[in-house]
């Protein structure tokens, strides 16, 4: 969705001073270059191409009449919006990606969010990737959407100690001693993830 703005993304991030009328000029228009650029290497699937234009532009309000390239929009546009909130740049903190998520549920003009309300039911309040602190003191990383919304399948990275848990031990927040206290910044943890284990932990069940 922000393949038009990658190079302007990564400067963002870095740069100490206000947005520039040029910058904000490119980021009015990355939607419609990005689409172009997604037709210029090959891209043939038209929704996707209209889905990815139109993602800067959708208003708030309900779906149901709107074409699927606008209901795609709006669910890109809103995740767009939470990436953005929980990403650091120089010249602000990002906020908790639970804060973040549950933002969602509430738009532009402070209604229920069809888009935010659906993003929150498939993935959960605690997004995958993000830290947390159980109730048994452990540290966890979100893996996956749980039995329910606020109650995500996690996998330990620190014990109780605050010492590295190389198992990566899968826990059900479901229950009551590994319920989710709150969400911890990744700066906070200093854990080092391999990606890759925990793709496959996506497909796997707890063992506690």
């Amino acid at each position: 969705m922000n393949v038009g703005m990658t190079a302007l993304q990564d400067q963002l991030a870095l740069q100490p001073n206000p947005l520039t009328e040029l910058q904000r000029e490119s980021i009015d228009l990355h939607a419609q270059q990005g689409a172009e650029l997604l037709e210029t290497y090959g891209l043939q699937d038209k929704l996707w191409v209209e889905t990815v234009r139109g993602h800067h532009i959708q208003p708030a309000g309900p779906l149901a009449q709107r074409s699927l390239a606008e209901r795609f929009s709006r669910l890109i546009q809103r995740a767009d919006q939470f990436a953005a909130a929980i990403s650091p740049r120089a010249t602000r903190k990002p906020i908790t990606p639970s804060l973040a998520m549950k933002a969602l549920y509430f738009d532009e003009q402070n209604q229920v969010d069809e888009a935010g309300a659906a993003i929150i039911k498939a993935v959960g309040i605690y997004s995958p990737g993000s830290y947390v602190r159980l109730g048994s003191n452990e540290t966890a990383v979100v893996v996956r959407r749980g039995a329910n919304t606020a109650s995500p399948l996690v996998a330990v990275v620190l014990n109780r100690y605050n010492q590295p848990h190389n198992e990566l031990t899968l826990r059900d927040t479901s229950k009551q001693e590994f319920r989710v206290l709150n969400n911890l910044a990744p700066q906070d943890v200093g854990a080092r993830l391999n990606i890759q284990r925990l793709m496959a932990l996506t497909k796997t069940q707890p063992t506690a």
